[in-house]
């Protein structure tokens, strides 16, 4: 009998099997790799091929960009990113910086304008973000030894610490400190300026930011970010009409992009799994079993005998 009733529990839901799909390599360094993200070119859509650094820190890779995990349903991947430093040297007397710069140019990735914020950390610090080579926004951190005394955790609002946002669309960007705001007069204070583009949820302020290391130490010299992800250039009603369709599942639905042009899938409401294969090719269940407060009475009372 109980039997029985657990086949009928199975029927609720749209349950598949998996096919070809199970043969690409599905993770890496403990993050999960879905279509059509892929290890393989075989395995993944044009533009969302990764590679895997096995011989190194195992951790999968965008060119040379870590990421730290993939998001279907957002469409969001999160990078980790270099940080951007202009430091006084003690033997020479001058500063020294590093500058970094990230591009995506060409590629189904934008940086999140909604998801990330320009940030510069120090206490003589004016550092630009460069969009296609021009400058596009600018953020300016200072703060005196009393400011230090005082200075509070969690806020972000010009001493010591500067966010901004960023402009939509872009695919991107470089730091580049003004060397007229630098640190030689006050190196024995703070020796350095800092400065990223940062996931704006992973951000918190601390005090001591301003005037040591910690927010460098703290994100391991690369902070993380959101990068926005679509297929294509075109709209949901354009992209339906093309045999490169890629919203497959008969349960998937279409997104256009918030940011830039393209689109994504989704899964209809009730149902989950991975919209962009068919379920045959999909080792993930595509429903939800319904609750059935009787059914589940009935099964209880199986399982009590």
């Amino acid at each position: 009998m109980l039997a029985s009733l657990l086949w009928l529990c199975g029927g609720i839901a749209a349950y598949c099997s998996a096919a070809s799909a199970a043969t690409c390599v599905k993770s890496c360094g403990g993050v999960e790799i879905p279509y059509p993200f892929g290890l393989d070119p075989a395995c993944a859509l044009p533009g969302f091929n990764l590679t895997c650094n096995i011989t190194g820190d195992g951790k999968p890779y965008y060119k040379d960009v870590e990421l730290l995990n993939i998001s279907l349903t957002q469409g969001q991947v999160r990078m980790r990113m270099h940080i951007a430093n202009y430091c006084y040297n003690s033997t020479s007397g001058g500063m020294n910086g590093t500058g970094w710069s990230l591009n995506l140019t060409g590629t189904p990735f934008r940086l999140s304008d909604f998801g990330n914020k320009f940030t510069a950390i120090g206490c003589r610090t004016l550092a630009y973000l460069l969009a296609d080579d021009v400058l596009t926004t600018e953020c300016v951190a200072t703060c005196k030894a009393d400011d230090l005394l005082r200075l509070p955790d969690g806020v972000c609002s010009g001493i010591g610490c500067c966010q901004t946002a960023i402009p939509k669309g872009l695919q991107y960007y470089g730091v580049m400190f003004d060397s007229g705001f630098n640190t030689t007069e006050i190196h024995s204070m703070s020796r350095c300026s800092y400065a990223a583009l940062v996931e704006a949820s992973s951000f918190n302020f601390s005090k001591n930011y301003s005037n040591s290391s910690v927010f460098n130490d703290h994100y391991r010299g690369r902070a993380p970010l959101l990068v926005d992800w679509a297929i294509g250039n075109e709209t949901c009603d354009v992209a339906r009409k093309k045999s490169n369709y890629t919203c497959i599942s008969k349960n998937s639905g279409c997104v256009d992009s918030l940011n830039g042009p393209g689109y994504r899938c989704n899964y209809s409401q009730g149902f989950h799994g991975n919209p962009y294969l068919k379920p045959e090719d999909d080792g993930s269940c595509q429903g939800e079993v319904a609750y059935n407060p009787i059914l589940s009475a009935i099964i209880e009372k199986v399982k009590l005998k």
